[in-house]
């Protein structure tokens, strides 16, 4: 009888410029869940703002002095963004057949390709109408946002799964929602001010959101909360973690885990609890950590101690838990450097293939 295997990835931004050598990284180190990079580095386009946009269907942007607005004809640096896309995904796909062995069989089921993009709240927060406010402000710019963003990342991530012959799953990175649901969206003008979004509202709308997706073809739909939040813009984890009367739930959490750890936002563990109780994904960015985490068996042993640590404090059996974890490090550890990058996937590769021994 297979006992429970726990996922590890990373959690989407590459350091560099070379979309080869970081799909090379990425095909080395999380073979099991490949994620398709990002590279900032490269410039303005290549962020996941720029990326996400890039995936619109039929809704062409431009940028304007504060940052990205809905336009008539795509601008110059949406184009740009659209070719950097293209050459990211041909970058993974030629790193995954070179990493592939001969004898890899044409799909595997337990496989999947991660595509982190900017949710639809999140989105509309950020991108301005021809007029220069938000997005948000505009009932039916939010529903065709929303549409153009769910056919584009739909059909982007799963003709690409196909071709890495992986399931599908979709992070959907939601920065701005504590802000969305306390009204405290920057505006252009104080006179100007954009109206706070019911929490039961973006709830919903994120569920509906994740059902076009899976109805799309995708396989699975997490969410990624802020990791933080603002005295004029509190936490809400719990909120997200539960879901509408009748609505399919989201497949689960992208939770930063050193708060965790620390006990110090309650909020996040009940929701982590919340997910895990329920027999969804609990992704966890950061592994237990120290200087140079997971380098030797002793540092393998001690991140792991701290995850069994988690489950208990969340009341999550430890040894059934295992199969609904994603380990990730952090963003900032993976783009310090390539070396750093490489070295943090590999870590968290290590505590993924180690936690289930150790659980017994």
């Amino acid at each position: 009888m297979t006992g429970p295997t726990v996922a590890s990835t990373g959690p989407g931004p590459m350091p560099g410029t070379d979309p080869r050598e970081s799909a090379r990284i990425v095909a080395g180190e999380c073979h099991r869940l490949p994620f398709l990079p990002e590279l900032p580095g490269r410039g303005p386009g290549s962020d996941q703002a720029g990326r996400t946009l890039a995936m619109l269907v039929d809704l062409p942007v431009d940028v304007s002095p504060r940052g990205w607005r809905l336009s008539d004809s795509r601008g110059r640096l949406a184009r740009v963004a659209a070719d950097l896309l293209d050459r990211d995904s041909d970058a993974l796909e030629e790193a995954d057949e070179q990493a592939r062995e001969p004898d890899t069989p044409p799909s595997d089921s337990d496989r999947f390709l991660q595509v982190r993009v900017t949710g639809p709240w999140s989105l509309a927060a950020g991108l301005e109408l021809p007029g220069g406010l938000p997005a948000l402000t505009d009932r039916g710019a939010r529903r065709d946002l929303a549409s153009s963003l769910a056919e584009g990342v739909a059909s982007r991530t799963v003709r690409l799964a196909g071709r890495l012959r992986a399931g599908s799953r979709v992070v959907l990175d939601e920065p701005m929602l504590w802000r969305v649901a306390a009204g405290t969206v920057p505006a252009p003008s104080h006179f100007d001010p954009v109206a706070a979004v019911p929490t039961e509202r973006l709830v919903l709308a994120l569920s509906r959101f994740a059902d076009t997706l899976r109805a799309a073809g995708v396989d699975q739909v997490l969410l990624r909360p802020p990791t933080t939040a603002a005295p004029d813009s509190p936490q809400l984890f719990s909120a997200f973690a539960e879901t509408p009367r009748g609505e399919t739930p989201l497949d689960g959490l992208v939770l930063e885990a050193e708060p965790l750890y620390a006990a110090r936002a309650h909020d996040a563990l009940d929701a982590a609890g919340a997910v895990l109780g329920d027999g969804r994904i609990l992704q966890l960015e950061g592994i237990a950590e120290t200087d140079r985490p997971g380098d030797t068996g002793a540092g393998v042993e001690r991140a792991a101690s701290a995850l069994f640590a988690l489950l208990d404090r969340v009341g999550a059996p430890r040894y059934e838990s295992l199969s609904h974890l994603v380990l990730t490090p952090t963003i900032r550890r993976v783009t310090t450097d390539e070396h750093s990058a490489v070295r943090a996937l590999a870590a968290a590769r290590r505590v993924a293939e180690a936690a289930p021994r150790l659980a017994e």
